[in-house]
């Protein structure tokens, strides 16, 4: 694709910067705190659908190609706007549960800065920038998973903290032996530069031990942003005390930061080791299966949802790995859309999943699943996007969830050797839906709890359910019409397989 230079590349993550700064100047009252955020994300939104458009046919650069973004830079900073926007509105009742106006001011600049280190993470071409960048997404989110300043949330904050900074540390031990092994091969050009370091990495310039000690850490580093199993101890204390909001944010769009990362940096050496992808494929499949299993001893709501997310990122990364295991062929093709496509569905999915337990939280004040029940004809809205967010999470038919996780079974059969990843899949579908069931069952049309005898629950206001029916409605229409995306993800995985060699 033709180059060209394009201010979006840094509009995209300056825009909400420069709104959480006016909301932390002028955000005093109401009026400027809601207004500054929905403008910022707004216009931020736009500016997300211009680079996903222009990116379809060209790739966006600026600052000497330091920012560049591509069909699948497009496609991942889309999705976090849309989240995003999506969260911004349905916490405009949400948080005015909270009764100090500085409190809740903080919470919106917080909240615009997160979202701008996560698009600035889609934005730039510097591989220790991009270290710079994820941590930056660490610091932003831990302070809003502490919002609520009780044990709990302190506590969760600072494994949260602790744990990622650990572990991305790592990566930028990874991102320096890259940088070392390419520099006397760049020819003048910038070795910081991920789309130079993948040439040289290309014409098999850089020493083998480099690469593979510098593709651990990698795994290591972004594999703990990213939540995969075992690095994943951090995800469910932090998704279960941050607020809803946040947890959306978080699960729906942050840990994809981290498999984007890793796409980025570590594809590009699937070509020569194919030992990587295969351990990639493992990693994915021991991710899927800790995550679904340990659903079951959770009688959190949201510990629930997040230990689901560790599962999900399972099938994600499995079908990263699938796409190199083989040159060329279905497997390997069928592999990258799958782990696209269901990249884009979790986030869906599992923003709903978590709006809606914030929707449950804000009427009743419980988050224990044993002590609801009852709640389908007091929230028939919420009742509805929790199923049909649960159906589709499970790989039900009709649903988006059951689209992209079917293509994920077509690539692991469609590759030789690989039959055992699509029955182990399979089965991980089947432990989730049981689990989902169970747990819809209990909450929305099992007796009541104790507690709940004597709350008027009603359902939550217009301006919360309205999100989570948009995305619901998402979940049918990428499941009834999946040919809506096939264009823009078939442009992305095509990117990813070119940097592979297989394509």
């Amino acid at each position: 694709m033709p180059e060209v230079t394009s201010s979006y590349c840094f509009l995209i993550f300056a825009v909400p910067a420069f709104a959480s700064l006016l909301i932390l100047m002028f955000g005093r009252t109401i009026l400027f705190r809601e207004l500054l955020a929905l403008i910022g994300m707004f216009a931020t939104f736009i500016i997300s659908i211009k680079v996903f458009l222009e990116t379809q046919s060209k790739v966006l650069t600026a600052f000497n190609a330091h920012l560049r973004m591509d069909s699948l830079s497009g496609l991942v900073c889309f999705l976090i706007s849309l989240i995003g926007i999506t969260v911004i509105i349905y916490s405009f009742k949400y948080i005015q549960r909270e009764k100090s106006d500085k409190k809740i001011k903080s919470f919106y600049w917080q909240v615009m800065i997160f979202l701008s280190t996560m698009l600035f993470a889609t934005a730039t071409n510097n591989i220790i920038m991009l270290w710079v960048i994820i941590e930056a997404t660490t610091l932003a989110s831990a302070i809003l998973v502490a919002f609520y300043w009780n044990r709990d949330a302190l506590e969760a904050s600072y494994k949260y903290l602790m744990l990622l900074t650990v572990g991305i540390s790592f990566a930028l031990f990874g991102s320096v032996l890259l940088y070392s092994g390419t520099a006397p091969y760049a020819s003048g050009r910038d070795p910081l530069q991920i789309t130079v370091i993948a040439s040289v990495a290309k014409a098999g310039l850089i020493p083998k031990n480099i690469i593979l000690l510098a593709v651990s850490f990698l795994i290591v580093g972004f594999g703990t942003k990213a939540g995969i199993a075992p690095f994943h101890p951090w995800l469910p204390d932090a998704h279960a005390e941050a607020p809803a909001p946040i947890s959306a944010l978080l699960s729906g769009v942050m840990i994809k930061v981290g498999i984007y990362a890793l796409v980025r940096t570590i594809a590009m050496f699937y070509s020569s080791f194919s030992i990587i992808s295969l351990f990639i494929v493992i990693l994915g499949i021991f991710t899927m299966i800790i995550g679904a299993f340990m659903m079951f001893v959770q009688e959190d709501l949201k510990r629930f949802l997040a230990y689901s997310s560790v599962s999900q990122m399972g099938y994600i990364v499995m079908g990263f790995g699938l796409c190199g295991i083989t040159a060329g062929g279905d497997g390997a093709y069928l592999g990258m859309y799958g782990s696209l496509f269901h990249f884009v569905n979790h986030s869906i999915i599992k923003a709903l999943l978590f709006l809606c337990a914030g929707a449950i939280a804000y009427r009743t004040g419980i988050r224990r699943i044993y002590e609801l029940g009852g709640l389908r004809a007091k929230m028939p809205v919420t009742a509805f996007c929790f199923f049909v967010a649960g159906l589709a999470i499970s790989g039900i038919p009709f649903l988006n969830g059951f689209m992209s996780k079917f293509t994920l079974f077509l690539a692991g059969a469609e590759t030789p050797g690989m039959m055992w990843t699509t029955v182990i899949a399979i089965i991980c579908s089947i432990v989730t839906l049981a689990g989902f069931v169970y747990v819809s069952y209990k909450i929305f049309m099992g007796p009541p709890g104790d507690k709940l005898k004597d709350l008027n629950i009603t359902e939550v206001p217009v301006s919360m359910w309205a999100p989570m029916l948009l995305l619901c409605l998402l979940c049918f229409l990428l499941g009834i019409y999946p040919q809506l995306v096939y264009p823009v993800l078939d442009k992305a995985t095509n990117v990813i397989l070119v940097n592979i060699g297989n394509l």
